[in-house]
């Protein structure tokens, strides 16, 4: 088994990035999870509760998906109260932030492209 490098040194024991041979596990059910080393790129992006939520629900849709690139769909945020305005809205923060892109298409589900993902 290959030993996982965490830190960089020098960087007062940051963590910036883990090598991974294999993709992460998919969450289970009912639950959100994401990498420490994710949450520390992400946290100084986001400037309310609902923008970290919509981050996290994402990055749980990518494992789930396995792709950088996937739908959102309201109802996963509705779950944790996140309404579809709320959602655009922070979506456009986190994209202005750097986080993602959104790809919007005439009448088609929005697609958004998560930029730190393993």
């Amino acid at each position: 088994m290959r030993e996982l490098n965490l830190f960089v040194e020098g960087d007062d024991g940051l963590m910036l990035g883990a090598e991974m041979d294999e993709a992460p596990p998919r969450p289970a059910q009912g639950y959100v999870t994401c990498p420490l080393t994710w949450l520390g790129r992400v946290l100084p992006q986001v400037r309310s509760s609902y923008q970290l939520a919509v981050a996290l629900v994402l990055y749980r849709q990518c494992l789930l998906k396995r792709s950088r690139t996937v739908g959102l769909p309201n109802g996963e945020l509705r779950k944790v109260g996140v309404s579809r305005h709320t959602k655009y809205r922070a979506l456009a923060e986190l994209e202005e932030a750097g986080v993602l892109t959104v790809e919007t298409g005439n009448g088609q589900s929005t697609r958004v492209t998560l930029h730190w993902f393993p």
